[in-house]
């Protein structure tokens, strides 16, 4: 008949739960009404896939009546026996994965999926008893990217960055964005391709860059992006080299040696390519030797020069790169050379006295001003009370200062003070003379004797010695320092330059 092999299913629980009943042969399922029998989603599978991680109710509605009872089919197989879903629907808990319910008196029956996936893609139908099955909607669930992205590369401009990376399967569009290293913030655009220009950059900067893939569904937990580091290229111009320095190998030797550093350049990330060397003897005429040039390479911070005789020579550091063209980078140094290599006698220093300071009575009255003296190690030159002796030793020596008791003192030498002050700043007195060390102080029995170590620019001032109000100060001034045993050479110094550089060296 035209109702042969018709399924009318009993209603779930009974002894042949699920099962097909088939009719005899001429005989038709007068009960089945596959038209009464509805079923939806929500949300709504018309619209294409659903996004993983998220819940689904699928429903079924039928027109009430007696002894009529729903089951949800998988494919071509019930729920309850999937062996999926079969468990974890027996449990009947609301709370589960899925839950299966129905209201036989409003003829409803819904199945509630959470968390869906793609292993949730499945044609789900409903069967009701007395009424046959329905048609099936199919479920499509929507993932994620499994993979991260890969290959990603940067190439930077001065004020650009062009990012690539390879194509990952299942990915729609992808997550990109930079930040300054460092910083915490990301600046990031989605793009659907597998490239991205980031625009507005500064010059000789590092920045950090990252990749993620995704799609509708978002991206997946637990993948790392890719990520990749860069500095923007430079069009600035270095900085000249700091610290120049002239090195002798001997007193007026021709032999000379320059020193430098490239911190400034290092600081701001600039790029240096090269550095040239040039000296130049000035006044040189025609015919006098030429000194050749030296091309160093970016990280060179020496030269050394042979010079062809005595004579006023400049020596030049330039630094360059592709933007210094045009622009000065260069630091410059003087240095002159004398006929005589023979370097003067270093200075004497007189024997101490024998003298020992008398003891007197302690006395209210001032004393007349006494002739003192302070041996300034060049011969052992007094200076009478109330003067002030200007002096010029040789760099980088010992300079002692002597201050000699009076007969008639009613101190020892070990009472006496020395202080020291670059200009109008502030005395230095004896004991940070002494923890700086700059100089040392020692005691006879008639002369307190302060040693300057070595003599520098940080040493260049007004040294005094006192011991009481009622005598003199005797003082002493060293106005510089002759280079290389060049007397002619001073250097030149400010009070408050001479002060920093003071305040510098007992810091440290």
């Amino acid at each position: 008949s035209s109702g042969i092999n018709a399924e009318c299913p009993l209603r779930p629980g009974s002894s042949g739960i699920n099962a097909e009943w088939p009719l005899r042969p001429g005989l038709s399922c007068v009960f089945c009404n596959t038209e009464d029998l509805r079923i939806s989603s929500s949300p709504s599978l018309e619209a294409g896939p659903i996004n993983w991680k998220q819940q689904i109710t699928i429903s079924c509605t039928w027109t009430p009546g007696s002894m009529k009872f729903a089951d949800i089919f998988v494919g071509e197989e019930s729920i309850f026996t999937h062996p999926v879903y079969g468990p974890i629907v027996s449990q009947e808990d609301p709370e589960a994965r899925l839950f299966f319910s129905q209201d036989i008196a409003l003829g409803t029956a819904e199945l509630v999926i959470k968390d869906i996936t793609e292993a949730d893609n499945n044609a789900f139908s409903c069967m009701v008893s007395r009424i046959g099955r329905g048609n099936p909607v199919t479920l499509e669930v929507l993932e994620p990217p499994t993979a991260g992205v890969s290959g990603l590369t940067a190439t930077p401009d001065f004020t650009s960055v062009l990012l690539t990376w390879e194509a990952v399967d299942g990915a729609t569009n992808y997550n990109v964005a930079w930040r300054a290293s460092g910083t915490e913030d990301w600046n990031a655009a989605d793009v659907p391709g597998t490239e991205h220009t980031f625009e507005g950059l500064n010059v000789a900067s590092d920045y950090e860059a990252k990749v993620e893939a995704s799609n509708d569904a978002g991206i997946r937990e637990g993948i790392e992006p890719a990520e990749v580091s860069f500095t923007t290229k430079d069009n600035r111009p270095p900085h000249p080299v700091g610290g120049l320095t002239v090195h002798e190998a001997a007193y007026n030797a021709t032999t000379i040696t320059l020193s430098w550093n490239i911190q400034d350049n290092t600081a701001e990330n600039r790029i240096v390519t090269g550095i040239t060397a040039t000296a130049a003897k000035e006044g040189a005429v025609e015919g006098d030797p030429a000194i050749e040039p030296q091309e160093l390479a970016a990280e060179a911070t020496t030269a050394t020069f042979q010079l062809p005789g005595p004579g006023d020579y400049i020596f030049k550091i330039t630094t360059k790169n592709d933007f210094s063209e045009g622009v000065d980078t260069s630091a410059m140094e003087l240095h002159t050379v004398k006929e005589t290599t023979t370097p003067p006698p270093p200075p004497t220093t007189p024997e101490p006295t024998t003298k020992k300071p008398t003891t007197a009575a302690p006395t209210t009255e001032a004393k007349e001003p006494t002739e003192g003296d302070i041996d300034l190690g060049t011969g052992g030159e007094n200076i009478d009370c109330g003067d002030i002796q200007s002096i010029q030793p040789f760099a980088n020596q010992q300079a002692s200062l002597k201050c000699t008791v009076p007969d008639d003192a009613n101190f020892a030498p070990s009472d006496i003070t020395w202080t020291f002050q670059a200009g109008d700043a502030t005395p230095v007195e004896q004991e940070q003379i002494i923890n700086s060390e700059i100089g040392v102080v020692t005691f006879d029995n008639t002369t307190s004797i302060l040693t300057i170590k070595s003599v520098t620019a940080d040493t260049v001032g007004f040294w005094k010695c006192n011991a009481a109000s009622e005598y003199c100060t005797f003082s002493v001034e060293l106005t510089g320092a002759s280079v290389g045993g060049n007397a002619g050479t001073t250097l030149a110094y400010s009070g408050t330059v001479l002060l920093v550089a003071l305040i510098a060296s007992l810091l440290h």
